[in-house]
């Protein structure tokens, strides 16, 4: 599949939206170099008619990080896959979107990270009134296997022990009415938490994090990540929840992860 056509079917397949910014070229060794290939194609998609701005509500302070794009039908059936098109051309508040764009750099990590893996994002599911961010599917490669599912939740809050009591202490009370009502096999399910401070800048990209003025902020939330497991998490089940900083989204198949026992482990995909 050429460059052209495989940005767009990931595009399809987080959700159909994203900026710029989380379409960067991994492989670039600068930040410039990163957003200028994606530059072009985007440019080439709008003449083409595949993608469309969605306007932003308000101005946005950086239109690369914040102003995001919505595939067109045509663009899904450049790709072949009309049947698969919904219309995405909604508003967007600035407000909003780090957040935003912090969960679509997740979901494209997967699809840039396991090749051989089929995943179905969602955004709006709901457990017992728990709601991650991103509901990972991933589709099942035998009849007699269990269908798996990774609860994804982007976490950016002042202190850590605020992840513990607000939604930790909530998905513990998720996965006990999931064993009393027997609704789905416990085994099923991993909670993925993906975590920074509230001054980590979530935009930035890998190519930026050698950079002075960045360092401090990302060995802080490494401390801050260890410090949950540490001080929070040791009384967990220990295969139920993986911790991560939020910096380390690109490469999320190495052994980025906390387990609740403070081991680091990769992310292993069955």
């Amino acid at each position: 599949m050429t460059t052209r056509k495989l940005l767009l079917n990931n595009l399809l397949d987080i959700g159909g939206v994203a900026t710029l910014n989380n379409l960067y070229s991994p492989d670039a060794k600068t930040h410039k170099g990163g957003l200028l290939f994606t530059r072009k194609l985007f440019k080439s998609y709008i003449e083409d008619g595949l993608i469309e701005k969605i306007d932003p509500i308000g101005k946005p302070a950086n239109k690369a990080r914040e102003v995001f794009y919505c595939l067109t039908k045509k663009g899904a059936a450049y790709i072949g896959r009309s049947d698969e098109y919904k219309y995405k051309k909604c508003p967007r508040s600035p407000y909003n979107a780090l957040h935003e764009s912090m969960k679509f750099d997740v979901a494209l990590s997967f699809l840039r990270l396991f090749l051989n893996k089929k995943f179905t994002f969602r955004y709006d599911s709901s457990f017992y009134g728990v709601r991650p961010d991103i509901l990972i599917r991933i589709e099942s490669t035998h009849p007699k296997e269990l269908t798996r599912f990774l609860l994804v939740e982007i976490e950016r809050k002042k202190t850590v022990d605020r992840v513990f009591n607000e939604k930790i202490t909530r998905y513990e009370e998720m996965f006990k009415a999931i064993e009393k009502k027997k609704s789905h096999n416990l085994s099923q399910f991993k909670t993925l938490f993906v975590y920074s401070d509230l001054w980590y800048d979530g935009f930035l990209r890998p190519q930026q994090y050698h950079e002075p003025q960045n360092i401090e902020s990302i060995g802080r939330t490494n401390y801050l990540v260890k410090s949950l497991v540490s001080r929070y998490c040791r009384n967990l089940p220990p295969n139920r929840y993986l911790f991560m900083p939020f910096h380390d989204f690109y490469r999320l198949h190495e052994p980025v992860w906390y387990q609740a026992d403070g081991n680091r482990v990769p992310l292993i995909i069955k």
